[in-house]
């Protein structure tokens, strides 16, 4: 993923919330509050992702480890 597929996302929770409210409630955040809220949710999809991805490499480590060690059993 990049950082414009998680804006991308971002923009589209942002969007469903502000359908959720009326124009008051939108008015009184405010579209510059919107636009944080926007960086916000795309940085923690940004962690997210990394974190699992970082996850993931470290599974397939230990798995390359234990094909090792087994391969070297067997011959």
């Amino acid at each position: 993923m990049t950082k414009m597929h998680y804006h991308g996302h971002a923009k589209e929770v942002v969007a469903r919330f502000q359908r959720m409210l009326n124009q008051e409630q939108k008015d009184a955040i405010g579209e510059e509050h919107f636009e944080e809220l926007e960086m916000l949710i795309s940085a923690a999809l940004g962690v997210v992702h990394s974190e699992q991805s970082h996850r993931a490499a470290k599974l397939l480590e230990e798995y390359a480890h234990e094909l090792r060690r087994q391969s070297s059993e067997v011959e």
